[in-house]
């Protein structure tokens, strides 16, 4: 809208002067070649976005902090509820202390830290692991590995000086489970549908048993490669019968291993000399008649 008597707007010199040094700059960086480009870029990044640079890259690293936190105060309060609820089962040692006081006592096993590093010792394959850490001479494999949020896998065997093991990816992974409530329980493996993620499937739950989605499952402890009431995953649909009397589900799990870096390894108490921990199946073979171990 213009007013009677208005003047329109003067540029002044130092505007054109301004206007004319980024045009002439534009078609100078244009004509760069790729390697002169590189360099003036990191020239102006060096100095005049430097501030600004600094700026983001802080409120990134603030927001990880702030992630890892939440992570971190959601895994305490888990590996909390997990103690609580062995403690809270038959045979368990009524003196097991909460995780804010003294060591646990060996009745219930402890648990040793670890760094998982994917992918090893098999250079590309995403289903096994290796774990270092602390001394793991005091363990005896076959042993189960998990977070606080959830089952990673199992250790197999000692690898230099660390532990070599298979996440629950993985094809020849079993676990025994039962429902958080221990009215259902099963086995379950890996499966990968086609185009997606690997999940795991739920096998062995009785005909007559309906699993609600979204119920949790978690591990029983039987055969004493894991201890009880591990999360697992939870139930996300069902899937086809097995063999007309026998019903399957999906389970979402509860860990990601692309997801995790810090794990612990547990070292379960001595087993009674009669004790012994079935061998577990390989693909291939037949699997026992009853799901008497996990594996």
């Amino acid at each position: 809208m213009s007013y009677p008597g208005a003047q329109p707007p003067r540029r002044g010199a130092i505007e054109v002067v301004a206007l004319v040094a980024v045009l002439a700059l534009s078609a100078f960086a244009a004509g760069l070649s790729p390697e002169g480009q590189n360099q003036v870029q990191s020239a102006v990044r060096a100095t005049v976005l430097y501030p600004f640079l600094q700026l983001h890259r802080f409120a990134a690293e603030r927001g990880q902090i702030e992630e890892r936190n939440r992570a971190l105060m959601i895994e305490r309060d888990s590996l909390a509820e997990l103690v609580m609820r062995y403690r809270a089962r038959p045979g368990a040692v009524e003196s097991v202390p909460l995780p804010d006081s003294a060591p646990p006592s060996r009745a219930v096993g402890s648990v040793l830290p670890a760094i998982v590093y994917p992918g090893r010792p098999y250079i590309g394959n995403p289903d096994v692991f290796t774990l270092t850490g602390p001394q793991f001479s005091t363990l005896e494999f076959p042993v189960g590995v998990f977070t606080g949020i959830g089952l990673v896998g199992v250790a197999r065997a000692p690898h230099g000086s660390g532990i070599s093991g298979e996440f629950w990816s993985h094809p020849d992974f079993r676990v025994s489970v039962v429902t958080e409530d221990g009215s259902v329980s099963g086995f379950v493996r890996a499966v990968r549908p086609e185009g997606e993620q690997p999940v795991l499937l739920l096998e062995g739950a009785p005909f007559q048993a309906a699993i609600p989605v979204g119920t949790l499952l978690v591990t029983t402890g039987i055969g004493a490669v894991y201890p009880p009431g591990v999360p697992v995953g939870w139930v996300r649909e069902p899937s086809e019968p097995e063999a007309g009397w026998m019903q399957r589900y999906l389970v979402e799990p509860a860990v990601r291993p692309e997801r995790i870096s810090d794990v612990f390894v547990w070292d379960r108490p001595e087993l009674p000399s009669e004790a012994e921990v079935e061998p577990e199946p390989r693909v291939g073979t037949d699997a026992p008649d009853s799901l008497s171990a996990d594996r």
